[in-house]
Order: C-alpha cells, then structure tokens, then sequence
C-alpha cells in the first residue's frame, strides 16, 4: 500500500498541478495580494511552514514539488493527527480532503460522521470511533458513505466554478476510481 507521502506526491501530481494565479481561487489570496498557489500548497501554508508572513508571488512560484509534499506530510498528515488514524483507503481520502479545505474542516466532516463530537481534534475517541465505523462498513461501503459527505460539504461552499473538479477529485477515491488500485 502507498505511504501517506507516496499518495500526497501522487494527488499533487494528479489533481494539483502547477503555479495558479486565479483571482477566484480563495486559497489564492494573502494579506490583501494574489500570490497564488502552487501543487495546492497556499501562501498560509508556506507561511506556517516556514515561520514567517512573508510571503510574495516569487516564494510560490519558486515552491517544489518535494517542499510541497513534506508540508503535505507535516501540517496536513502529522499536526492534524490524522497519522494516529489507521492508514486505508478512507484514511488517504480524509487527508485530501483536509489538504482542499484544512485539517480541521475535514476533521470535524470526519467526527460527525462517525458520531464524535466535531472539536477537528484527532484524540482517543476519534481513533476508537473510526476503527469500529471502518470496522462496521467496510473499507469500500465506508469510502462510500465518506465521498457523499465530501460532496455535501463541497456543495455547501456554493462555488460551482469548482464544483466538477471537487466531484472528479471525490470520485476518484471510490473503490471503482482511478486512484482506488493504484494505491493497493
């Protein structure tokens, strides 16, 4: 099975791309100035990364792929908690979600579904929580059940301009999409 930084390197290079400079794009904004993103990585998190507000268009543009996964690995995957989670097929679609809309959405999105009270804070609780909900449904009925409320939440958000590549995205981690067997 793929680690957690084989499957950030793979989502970034499937679902990512490269530097985006969309004005629409919210993630794209920092302190009032469009700097962009790049590999899905926003000034925020290069910023938290690298300890300091200062963060111009240049340092995006000049973002790696490697730095980006290591971010991944650090603020997406470690500092959330969700590496105290069993690693499956669920757990990796957790992680993108938190990685499109932050860990502590994707978090509480999580809790709530499997009936934790949402605080966005992977503790005792969560982890027991979650092994039985896997353990009850399946790993596939379970990243079935956790794609619907993805797509709930991403309707929710009311941006239809996103709305497919959110739905693509989503889609592809159901047992019958692309990334499914490629991560086995």
């Amino acid at each position: 099975m793929m680690t957690a930084a084989d499957f950030i390197r793979w989502y970034i290079q499937h679902w990512e791309g490269q530097l985006s400079l969309d004005p629409k794009d919210r993630g794209n904004w920092w302190n009032g100035q469009l700097v962009g993103s790049k590999y899905g990585i926003t000034a925020a998190a290069l910023s938290s990364e690298r300890q300091t507000s200062h963060i111009t268009a240049f340092d995006i543009a000049g973002l790696t792929e490697d730095e980006a996964v290591s971010i991944g690995l650090a603020q997406y995957y470690h500092a959330s908690g969700l590496d105290k989670l069993p690693w499956n097929h669920v757990t990796a679609s957790v992680l993108d979600k938190a990685w499109g809309s932050g860990p502590k959405i994707a978090i509480r999105l999580l809790q709530g579904l499997i009936g934790v009270s949402p605080d966005g804070v992977v503790g005792d609780k969560t982890i027991q929580a979650y092994r039985d909900w896997i353990d009850k449904n399946g790993e596939a009925q379970a990243a079935i059940i956790w794609a619907k409320t993805r797509e709930n939440f991403d309707l929710s958000l009311h941006q239809p301009r996103f709305l497919k590549g959110w739905n693509n995205r989503t889609t592809s981690y159901l047992p019958d999409g692309q990334w499914w067997s490629a991560m086995t």
